[in-house]
């Protein structure tokens, strides 16, 4: 079965990857099918929870690197389950692959299909709704239900490329000013003009606290701004104007 050409057609970046597993899944023994299945299932569940994460260092080093928090299978399969990124089917599924993986992976003697723990976990496996015929064997369930189940982790992860995974949500407190309008444009302008002030004579860390100062009481006044009635709003805009002068001074 070809996924790009059945499913999905032009999408090479996508399955061109899975064509090459399947194409290469029918001359492996079970060993070998189980262990290319497992290690194709935790590079895609990577992927597609690198896919939903913010971009950046943060993401990188929680999927891989030295201890990472999600590098190992089972990691990534919970990950993956708490983001709602995997149904609970697909879920134990992977997980099921995951402890045949470790019962073949583990083990110096020769190890089957046909081990009583092997079995149970490959009978527990999932019919996949893809697939209207039915395997007749161990490793015809095992290519069949795990191939098709690392189709929906490559459809998923494209589709929250697509979409879009996480946003930030994380956000600073800033106070807001007492008074009536007046009042708090006359205390946000004495105050940006007393951090200004200081900021001419300012250097290393107290410059530093002054600068993130100054953008916070500059975010209060632009509050201050689209709270006010509309006819009021120039009469903010004009101090913001007269601030954003002295910032293009010289001396600033």
């Amino acid at each position: 079965m070809a996924y790009e050409e059945n499913f999905l057609p032009g999408e090479d970046d996508v399955f061109g990857d899975l064509n090459r597993l399947n194409s290469m899944l029918a001359n492996l023994d079970e060993r070998g099918l189980v262990l290319s299945l497992a290690a194709f299932a935790e590079e895609a569940l990577r992927d597609l929870i690198r896919a939903y994460l913010m971009p950046g260092d943060a993401a990188d080093k929680m999927l891989e690197g030295f201890n990472a928090p999600l590098g190992t299978f089972s990691a990534r399969i919970r990950m993956a389950q708490a983001l709602g990124l995997v149904t609970t089917h697909q879920a134990n599924d992977l997980d099921r692959l995951r402890k045949i993986r470790n019962d073949f992976a583990h083990n110096w003697e020769p190890v089957s299909f046909i081990n009583q723990r092997i079995a149970a976990h490959i009978r527990a496996l999932n019919f996949h709704s893809l697939d209207d015929d039915y395997p007749e064997t161990p490793i015809g369930k095992v290519r069949t239900s795990i191939s098709l189940l690392l189709l929906e982790l490559r459809v998923t992860a494209q589709t929250v490329r697509k979409r879009g995974g996480a946003t930030l949500r994380g956000q600073h407190i800033i106070a807001g000013v007492l008074g009536d309008l007046d009042e708090q444009m006359a205390t946000c302008k004495r105050r940006l003009t007393e951090i200004q002030e200081d900021l001419r004579s300012a250097d290393g860390d107290r410059r530093r606290f002054l600068l993130a100062a100054k953008h916070r009481w500059e975010g209060k006044l632009e509050i201050v701004r689209l709270n006010a009635p509309r006819e009021r709003q120039n009469d903010v805009r004009a101090i913001q104007a007269e601030l954003n002068a002295w910032n293009r001074g010289p001396e600033y």
